[in-house]
Parts: structure tokens; C-alpha cells; sequence
């Protein structure tokens, strides 16, 4: 009875351990997931790899139609602050950042801050993403990766943040969940 209680928690600890460290310190990454990206066209060449974006830099355009059918063109934006957070529609420790993103987008919309939640693995689809926003209760604009914002922005970690300005230049940059106090705190910064 003691030998199998010990197997019971040894096998247990052994899985916590794999799953901790196989997400790489705690955080899921997508380093060996599909990235999802649009077929090419014609002539298209697929471009270099992106240089690694970080603060300071100019934020990639790109033009992606959310699940309500509205068209977010980051071009479009000039003027207001832009939160870029990439998930996926499968992804359950996504949920907690798209809540703080909806409180963010309450308190916030109407000072000039926009958000957009970009599901960039190659798993995603539009059940997914209606049912990460129903389940997990969060009102955010969604997309799917339609425009490569996944090799523009090298998004290769799920709950990957960028807060641009409303100049267009990266103002904060992270890849792991962010609290609903440092949201607050990073935009108070620049609004």
C-alpha cells in the first residue's frame, strides 16, 4: 500500500516537472507549434526573417479582420494607443490576460487605448476563438493571423504583449502574462 501511494506521488511529481519545464520556466511557449501564415500568392517570396522588435522601434503595419468583421489596420491607429496581444483560441492560461485586457479596454477605450488579440498558431479557428471569448468572458477585438503578424512582431510565445504609442513605436514589450496593474501602470505612462 506504501510502495503504490509512493509510485502514485512520484509519477505525479515527475509530470508537474515535465509540464513546468517543457513550458519553458512556467510560460507556454510556441517555439515548436505551426505559426500560422496566408498562403502565398503568385510572385510572393516569403520575406527575411524579422529582426527581434523591442521598445523604442517602430511597430510593424498590419491589416487583420476581427471575428465581428471589423477591419484593424494598425496604420489606422495613428493617434491612439494600440495593445497587441498574441494568443490562441486554445489556450487556457490566455484566458486571465484577455480578462485583464477587457477591464483594460473598460477603463481605457475611451482614453484613445485599442486592443487586438492576435491567435497566430496554426490550431486556431474561429470556434476557438468565439469560444476562448464566451468561456473565459472577454470582450476584446480577436483576430486570426491573416497579415503575418506573427513573423512581423516574431511572435513565438503565446501571451506575448506589445503596447505601441500613438506615434507607432513600441513602448512595451513582454512574454508572459501581464497583470492588470502593469497594464495600468504602462499606459498611465504614455496617455
Amino acid at each position: 500500500m506504501r510502495t503504490n501511494k509512493l509510485l502514485i506521488v512520484g509519477g505525479v511529481t515527475v509530470i508537474i516537472l515535465v509540464v513546468y519545464f517543457g513550458t519553458k520556466n512556467g510560460y507556454l511557449s510556441v517555439r515548436n507549434a505551426e505559426i500560422s501564415q496566408p498562403a502565398l500568392s503568385g510572385n510572393s517570396v516569403p520575406s527575411s526573417p524579422p529582426s527581434i522588435l523591442g521598445v523604442g522601434q517602430k511597430a510593424p503595419d498590419f491589416k487583420l479582420t476581427t471575428l465581428d468583421s471589423k477591419e484593424f489596420r494598425l496604420v489606422d491607429k495613428k493617434g491612439k494607443t494600440v495593445i497587441l496581444f498574441g494568443m490562441a483560441g486554445w489556450c487556457s492560461t490566455c484566458i486571465p490576460e484577455g480578462r485583464n485586457l477587457t477591464k483594460i479596454k473598460e477603463e481605457y477605450s475611451d482614453k484613445g487605448v485599442e486592443i487586438i488579440g492576435v491567435a497566430f498558431t496554426k490550431g486556431d479557428n474561429d470556434n476557438f476563438l468565439k469560444e476562448y471569448k464566451e468561456v473565459g468572458g472577454i470582450d476584446i477585438p480577436i483576430a486570426l493571423d491573416t497579415d503575418n503578424v506573427a513573423q512581423k512582431y516574431n511572435l513565438t510565445r503565446l501571451e506575448t504583449t506589445y503596447i505601441i504609442n500613438k506615434d507607432g513605436v513600441i513602448t512595451y514589450k513582454d512574454e508572459q502574462i501581464t497583470s492588470y496593474e502593469d497594464y495600468k501602470k504602462e499606459l498611465d505612462k504614455i496617455i
